[in-house]
């Protein structure tokens, strides 16, 4: 499949790299050639200087023969014009474009955005504070999302050294958790995934499972992890997340108190005067005597959504200092995160990575019925409905062929989540749960192929 992708930033190499690992004729168009660079030997991959709104750099790029058209520049203008251009001349089918000015995203203009023919309009702000919020429910949680509308749960979990997991091999893991529905899908050590089989947990390990919805508490029980209810959050940097995540939190009320720290004072008023009940503090959070006035002990979990990786390191490892339970740094550079490990920081979050998977999800077709990212991509969780002619309905799950990297992690039948055994058999309308490694979803999808793929 042909797929066109405007903008090398960040998240557009993200997405190439990812979609070409896949097989896919992957188009990547930037107006700066430097961003450009050998993405074209690295990636075998076809770039093309230019911008992505004029018509004639569409025709280069092969745009009539294209399937997606995916806008992810950083002007936003840049991407609704491309989009409109993809649409009106070339009629490429599905086009997604990212967003980030909030008065675009209004209430007001939304007629705008439709008269343009998008197919889906993603902030990458928005997307992030989700995800974020979603993280920060479980102690030492690394990852967390909601499945097949309620029925289960995807959590990854670091291992301590005082948890029941330290030591044990993932059959043992499992063991512990035999009267309740959860299942080890993968364990991540450090910036890669090691085999179920093999694997003895060690402290630091993220361990992933698929847990039952109604089961997660006594989940958490049995391996000593806790929810956490807070009572008061600090967010640190009251940028584009900052502020769409104290309002997420303000509209689902998820805490009683929520503070934000913002250095700089226009920012600070525009913050205080479109804000409901979250307190605005104007001051730098690395000042020592804003910290001592802020009395951070008196928080449950600290945020850090500051544009800078460094700060945002910095001041997740102050508020640790202060025994916050919980905290949470955004960070776009990857390497970072090995050393992140030992400084006892709880979650970080790429907003790139979290961008990628919510263009995954929308790109995905046939019976995907859900796609999400952990551990900024080394893995995909991918919800599937199976049809009765599928390879995967053919025999129990214990005689089927399932290829590398592909683990069978529950089903949905009914609205009931069921832990996978090997007389299980699977069948027609089933929502099956997968755990895919990086460069395998192609394997996946040779479990289904009934004459219609994941795209």
């Amino acid at each position: 499949m042909r797929i066109i992708i405007a903008g090398a930033g960040q998240v557009g190499v993200g997405l190439a790299k990812y979609l070409r690992a896949e097989n896919h004729d992957i188009v990547l168009i930037d107006k700066n050639i430097d961003h450009l660079g050998n993405l074209s030997e690295q990636l075998d991959i076809q770039t093309i200087e230019g911008s992505s709104a004029l018509p004639s750099v569409l025709e280069k790029a092969g745009a009539s023969q294209a399937d997606i058209f995916l806008a992810v520049t950083g002007n936003d203008e840049t991407n609704i014009v491309a989009c409109g251009v993809a649409d009106a001349i070339f009629r490429i089918p599905q086009r997604i474009v990212r967003i980030s000015a909030h008065e675009y995203l209004g209430q007001k203009y939304k007629e705008y955005l439709i008269g343009q023919n998008l197919d889906v309009v993603l902030s990458p702000e928005v997307e992030t504070a989700r995800h974020v919020l979603d993280n920060l429910t479980v102690s030492s949680g690394v990852d967390l999302y909601n499945l097949a509308e309620g029925c289960a749960r995807v959590v990854g979990l670091r291992c301590k050294k005082s948890s029941p997991m330290f030591s044990k091999t993932v059959s043992e893991v499992e063991a512990l958790l035999k009267e309740i529905r959860a299942k080890v899908i993968a364990v991540k050590r450090r910036h890669r995934i090691v085999s179920l089989e093999k694997a003895i947990i060690r402290a630091l390990d993220d361990v992933y499972f698929v847990v039952a919805e109604s089961d997660f508490q006594q989940f958490l029980d049995i391996l000593s992890y806790q929810k956490i209810d807070p009572d008061c959050v600090m967010i640190f940097g009251g940028g584009k997340v900052g502020y769409q995540l104290a309002k997420l939190m303000e509209a689902s009320s998820f805490c009683k108190n929520i503070t934000i720290v913002e250095k700089e004072e226009a920012r600070a008023r525009y913050l205080a005067e479109r804000l409901n009940s979250t307190v605005v503090i104007h001051g730098d959070g690395l000042d020592d005597v804003l910290i001592d006035d802020l009395n951070l002990k008196n928080y449950q979990i600290a945020i850090a959504t500051t544009q800078s990786d460094e700060s945002n390191v910095l001041l997740s490892m102050v508020s640790k200092r202060h025994n916050i339970d919980k905290t949470c740094a955004l960070i776009h550079n990857q390497l970072y995160n090995d050393l992140l490990f030992e400084m006892g920081i709880d979650v970080s979050i790429d907003p790139n990575g979290v961008l990628v998977s919510s263009i995954l999800q929308h790109i995905r077709k046939g019976k995907v019925k859900g796609d999400y990212f952990i551990s900024s991509g080394l893995g995909e969780i991918l919800e599937v409905e199976a049809l009765e002619t599928a390879k995967i309905t053919h025999k129990p799950i214990g005689k089927l062929k399932i290829p590398t990297g592909v683990v069978i992690a529950g089903i949905v039948r009914n609205g009931i989540f069921i832990l996978p055994t090997d007389e299980l058999q699977i069948e027609n309308k089933d929502r099956v749960i997968l755990f895919v490694e990086r460069g395998h979803v192609k394997d996946a999808e040779s479990l289904f192929t009934v004459g219609f793929n994941f795209f």
